[in-house]
Parts: C-alpha cells; sequence; structure tokens
C-alpha cells in the first residue's frame, strides 16, 4: 500500500505530449518501403485478379492477397497515388445484396419463432415469466436494436514487418503480442520461435488491435516484396474493414401488478457472446427469464471496450426505465426497491442520487436519466443531464459513481471512466456502421463522428472502495453512457428511444 490507491505521475504521458512517443504508425527500420491496401469492399469477397491502368512508377509493386490488393513504393503518398491506378477485380459471395434491415427482420423473426416455440438458449430462468406474462391483462412487448460500430482509433491499422527465409520481425501496437506471434507464424507456416514481435503504444485498441489481420497482410507483404515494409492502411480502409462491434436486437416482455411491482422479466435476444454475464439484471423480480437465439451474420465482427455489455446495458437499463413508468415510479426509487439485498449496488445508487442532485427540479427541456450496470467486476452507475430544445440534444453533464472493489490509482481510474462515458456517448449519439449490399457504408470521421471536446459534458467521477474484489476500469465506464442518456431524453420528451443511435430519431446532436 505504499503505492496502491495513490495517483502516482505516469511516465508515459510527457512523450505523448511532446510528439516523441513512438507509435506502431511511426517505426522507421533500414531499406523499409511503406505499403498501402484496398481490400474487397464486400465482406467475404475474394480477389480475382489485378488490371493496372497505367505502369507502375519505379520501384513499386503489386502485391496480391486472398482478399486485397497492395501497392510497395517509398512512401505512403506514393503507394496511395499507385493504389489509385490499379484497378482490382472481385469474386462476390452469395450474401453481396445483404442490406441492414434484413439484418433486422431475421434477426427479430427468429427471436419470435424462438418465443412462440420456446425453443431459445435459457441461460436464466427464477420463477414462472412465460406463465405471469400470458396471464396479464396487460403487458409491455418491445424490442431494441443496436447497430454495428467501428472502433474509429484515432491511429489507422498498421504494421512493421520484415521476412527473411523462415524468420520474420513484427514492429506493431497490439493488444496481444502472444497472439500476434503465433498469428503471424501460423499465416507464414514458420515456427513461432522465427518470430520476434516488438510492442509499441496503441493510438487506440478498444479490441480493435486484438486481432491481427493487418499484421498478417504485412508479414504476406514483406515476404512477397523481399524488403522491410510498413504497411498503412487509409482512414476509409480503417472504417471499412473493422471487426465491428455486433448489431443486436433483443426483445423484452415484462408484467407489473397493479400495486406497482414487477413481476415479470422474459428477454430473448441474438447471438450469445461475453461476458456471460452481460445480460443479467440485479434486479428482484419474482419471474426471470433470459435467453439467446444464435443468427450469426457474414459481418466481420470483433471485441469492442466493454464487448456485449456495452448492448445489454441499453437493453435492460431502458426497459427497468419502462418498467418504473408503467409503475408511475421515479426511476431511481423503483430501482432501489428491487436492490435492497444488493448493498453494494445500493450504495453506488444512494452516492449518484446526491452528487446529481437527482430530485432537483431543472427548468423546461431539460432532464436526468439513470442507468447501473456491473461488468468485469465493476459496478457503475451513470446520471445523464441533457438539455433538449427544438430537437438540439445537449448532453450537459454525467455523474458516474463507480464501485471497482478497491481502485490502485485514482487519477488513473477517473481517467478510463471518462473516456469510456465519452466511447459510450459517441456511439449513443451517431454511432452506426449502415451494411448495405453486405458492405460498410462509412467512409471517414465525416460520416462517421466522434464526440469532439467542444461537445463534452462535464464530467464528475465518484469512487467507492468497498473492498469487495478487484475489478475493471478501462471498460465499465462505457455500458451505462447510452441508457442513461436515452432515459433522460424520455424523461426530457417523452420520446423511448428503442433503437441507436439517437441521430436516427430526428434529434440534432
Amino acid at each position: 500500500y505504499r503505492y496502491m490507491g495513490k495517483s502516482l505521475p505516469r511516465h508515459d504521458l510527457p512523450a505523448k505530449v511532446d510528439g516523441s512517443a513512438v507509435f506502431g504508425i511511426d517505426v522507421m527500420v533500414p531499406g523499409m518501403k511503406v505499403a498501402t491496401i484496398k481490400a474487397c469492399p464486400t465482406f467475404g469477397g475474394t480477389l480475382a485478379g489485378v488490371v493496372l491502368a497505367e505502369s507502375l512508377p519505379a520501384g513499386a509493386q503489386v502485391v496480391e492477397l486472398d482478399d486485397a490488393v497492395a501497392v510497395v513504393a517509398g512512401s505512403y503518398w506514393e503507394a496511395q497515388r499507385t493504389l489509385a491506378t490499379v484497378q482490382p477485380e472481385w469474386d462476390l459471395p452469395e450474401h453481396s445484396g445483404l442490406m441492414q434491415a434484413e439484418i433486422y427482420e431475421a434477426f427479430e423473426q427468429a427471436i419470435a419463432e424462438g418465443l412462440d416455440a420456446g425453443a431459445f438458449k435459457s441461460e436464466v430462468d427464477v420463477g414462472d415469466s412465460g406463465r405471469v406474462i400470458a396471464a396479464a391483462a396487460e403487458r409491455i412487448d418491445v424490442t431494441y436494436r443496436a447497430p454495428y460500430l467501428a472502433h474509429a482509433c484515432m491511429e489507422p491499422m498498421n504494421a512493421t514487418a520484415h521476412v527473411v527465409d523462415d524468420r520474420c520481425e513484427i514492429w506493431v501496437g497490439t493488444q496481444n503480442p502472444l497472439g500476434t506471434r503465433h498469428a503471424v507464424a501460423e499465416a507464414l507456416d514458420i515456427p513461432a520461435a522465427n518470430v520476434i514481435v516488438h510492442n509499441h503504444i496503441m493510438g487506440g485498441g478498444f479490441g480493435r488491435r486484438s486481432i491481427y489481420d493487418a499484421t498478417i497482410q504485412v508479414a504476406k507483404i514483406s515476404r512477397s516484396a523481399g524488403v522491410p515494409v510498413k504497411l498503412i492502411w487509409s482512414r476509409e480502409e480503417d472504417m471499412q474493414h473493422d471487426f465491428y462491434r455486433p448489431a443486436f436486437s433483443s426483445r423484452f416482455q415484462g408484467v407489473v401488478s397493479s400495486s406497482g411491482i414487477p413481476t415479470a422479466w422474459r428477454n430473448v435476444f441474438v447471438n450469445k457472446s461475453e461476458p456471460h454475464e452481460a445480460p443479467h439484471i440485479p434486479y428482484a423480480i419474482a419471474n426471470i427469464s433470459i435467453g439467446s437465439i444464435d443468427l450469426p451474420m457474414p459481418i466481420p465482427e470483433g471485441p469492442w471496450r466493454s464487448v456485449d455489455s456495452s448492448q445489454h446495458a441499453f437493453f435492460t437499463e431502458s426497459f427497468i426505465d419502462e418498467l418504473a413508468h408503467a409503475a408511475q415510479t421515479d426511476p431511481l426509487e423503483f430501482r432501489r426497491s428491487l436492490l435492497q439485498e444488493q448493498p453494494r449496488y445500493l450504495a453506488v445508487l444512494e452516492a449518484l442520487e446526491q452528487t446529481s442532485d437527482w430530485h432537483k427540479p431543472l427548468g423546461s427541456g431539460r432532464a436526468r436519466g439513470i442507468a447501473l450496470h456491473e461488468s468485469f467486476g465493476s459496478i457503475v452507475g451513470e446520471v445523464v443531464q441533457v438539455n433538449v430544445t427544438d430537437q438540439r440534444l445537449v448532453v450537459e453533464r454525467v455523474v458516474c459513481v463507480a464501485d471497482p472493489g478497491f481502485v490502485m490509482s485514482p487519477d488513473g481510474f477517473k481517467a478510463q471512466m471518462e473516456s469510456g462515458i465519452i466511447y459510450g456517448l459517441t456511439a449513443a449519439l451517431t454511432g452506426q456502421v449502415e451494411i448495405s449490399a453486405a458492405q460498410a457504408k462509412v467512409s471517414n470521421f465525416h460520416d462517421y463522428p466522434v464526440m469532439r471536446m467542444k461537445d463534452s459534458p462535464v464530467i464528475d467521477v465518484i469512487i467507492i472502495n468497498s473492498g469487495a474484489p478487484v475489478g475493471g476500469a478501462g471498460e465499465p465506464g462505457t455500458p451505462p453512457a447510452a441508457p442513461a442518456l436515452t432515459n433522460a431524453v424520455f424523461a426530457a420528451t417523452g420520446q423511448r428511444i428503442r433503437e441507436l443511435p439517437l441521430s436516427l430519431h430526428g434529434f440534432k446532436v
């Protein structure tokens, strides 16, 4: 405890501020050339061939991969200009006409059929929610949607490789250096002991840099070109060939008694992933059924900050708000009544109540929303305060109360909560990768906007050291942001948001 629990200086920060830090994209290797790439825009397509519109500049090379074409040249600019003259021909998969609306329709049809037949994978089954729902004179039956999301790392995907015979040296910022080593070895069919990985700091990861696609590409390009190669994806390639946060549909059925007590909660969603407990709820409801249906889609998916908790927190914390509204009860008080056997949750809730001035009236068009979620061993509650005037939505303040058991570095923990909140608000406000003809219809930050400093709310972070087993910091700040925001929008406008992002619903964000 000489160091634990204290905000000590971070020795990595000065280099990041003054520009001397070496990220993966900054690596320089003697004799190195630079490559950039164009992958098949249709997910699952492969490269059939390449037509050169004009002769290549001196020293430039074209490298063909399974689903992409790369150009190797003396600089990134030269590689980009040359790549623009290359005309790849693609073999497209059977699903090449797949549209976003079809994905949601397929999800929701599968859920409906699973509910009707009782044919879904059950993971929580308490009481008899089906009987209670069937017998109820009134029930709430709603479906929520969350879209595919890109990671939008500030540093686009890149890696540098030098392959000589059966040996490979890699320079990259990766979230999994050992996994990178084995993936490259397998792709090149060489021993893992012959792969050296130099890991660099990352200009954003969020799960994206736990996947090895760009690193495998550059290893193959270097072997083909016969020189050290740095591969840099364009921003457009980065957005259009991500491994996206999965799109979800999640259906809820609930019953609230005449005395305002929720008596049944049934939730069936598509495509169970991790963490296992993401769709679970802490609330004391007598009859609970939670389950899933598998219906994979041919869209590349991968881990995204807080993994499935980012979707399920939006679903569950929005639906508990719907039950509170049906019970004509204040959302915070409704949650409190259902958490009497959950002391850690109650402590977070009470700190939120006090710090956010929950019961203090706000002016016209302004309101607060609340959400709680446990992920990675940390319980995080957030209250979002919004101002909605003529459909212009402004997020004014976020109060965050977090119980991770014990905080090792308070300053670093608060920074992680703040960044997680910004990430979650960005997704809720504008985040969407629309699928059209099995392609991602985004290209850069103009059509995949992220929250800028001028739009960032005031964020207050309160830490509770409860003494519970130590939880995480990097992920748990994200999940409550979306439902706290949409619950605030409902409180301000009466408009219930069941499909993200908010920009779909006429709000100017």
